[in-house]
Formats: C-alpha cells, structure tokens, sequence
C-alpha cells in the first residue's frame, strides 16, 4: 500500500507546520533551510559524515508525511524543544 497519500495525511501535515513555526518563533536568527534540517525534515544522503565535500542532499519525495512528523518529533525531543 502506497501510504504518502494515507487518510491522516493532512493532520500529519498540520502537527508539522505547528512544530515547524514554533521552532521558528524560538529561534528567530535561522532561515527557514537550516529549520528544516535541524528539525530533520529534510536530510543528506551521509548521515554519518554531512560535512564531505561529496554530499547530497537524500531525496525526501517519497517519506510519508507520518514518517516526515515521527522524525521531526524525534528531533525535537532530543533537542529537548
């Protein structure tokens, strides 16, 4: 089953964007890319070793927004946000 599209996207999506601008409103000196990376919303292909000079940028086309929302909770409670 293809979940991208699964019935709970839209408040997956919504809990994001909460998370998302409450973290912004906390940190007001980060633009908007270094968000989404510190909140794992976006990521590079080495996690392990990001500062190599051949990185990537992982494709996240295909992460359903459930899995998008347990990353970023993830995060955000090792953050301690």
């Amino acid at each position: 089953m293809d979940n991208r599209f699964d019935d709970n996207h839209i408040e997956f999506n919504r809990q994001i964007l909460e998370i998302i601008a409450a973290y912004a409103e906390k940190n007001p000196t980060q633009r908007f890319g270094q968000i989404l990376f510190n909140l794992n919303i976006n990521q590079f292909k080495d996690q392990e070793n990001p500062s190599n000079a051949s990185y990537q940028i992982r494709d996240i086309h295909g992460d359903s927004s459930e899995n998008i929302l347990n990353r970023v909770k993830d995060r955000v409670e090792k953050m301690n946000f």
